[in-house]
């Protein structure tokens, strides 16, 4: 038992190479933050498309209450919103690409540095 104890004594006190380790560091907080900002403005254009859909919802129910000389500006301002709510779809589906390729940036590298610590230890 108490060789056992050493020997993980030994292993926890172990220091791996420190360029790789610091390297692995870099990449995860580099990664950790463009996932943080990506998904801050997915966050931020949802709302905004949320702001929108409640907008359209008025100018539709103001649309169905207008009268026929009112009608043409409420499907003017209903057709604006709906166009806004494109926009910013597109947004959001950008930052969310952009976020899941986040994910993946330099998991080869940091996959195979992790493989070469394992092997050493």
């Amino acid at each position: 038992m108490s060789n056992l104890v050493e020997q993980t004594r030994q292993y926890l006190n172990e220091t791996p190479d420190d360029l790789e380790t610091e390297f692995l560091n870099e990449v995860v907080s580099l990664r950790t933050g463009a996932i943080v900002v990506g998904l801050g403005k997915v966050k931020q254009y949802a709302n905004k498309i949320d702001q929108e859909v409640a907008k359209l919802k008025r100018d539709a129910s103001d649309l169905r209450k207008s009268s026929p000389e009112d009608a043409p500006s409420h499907i003017a301002d209903a057709l604006d919103a709906m166009g806004k709510l494109f926009y910013l779809q597109r947004k959001m589906q950008m930052y969310s690409a952009l976020t899941a390729a986040a994910t993946g940036l330099g998991v080869d590298k940091s996959n195979k540095i992790l493989k070469k610590l394992e092997r050493k230890r």
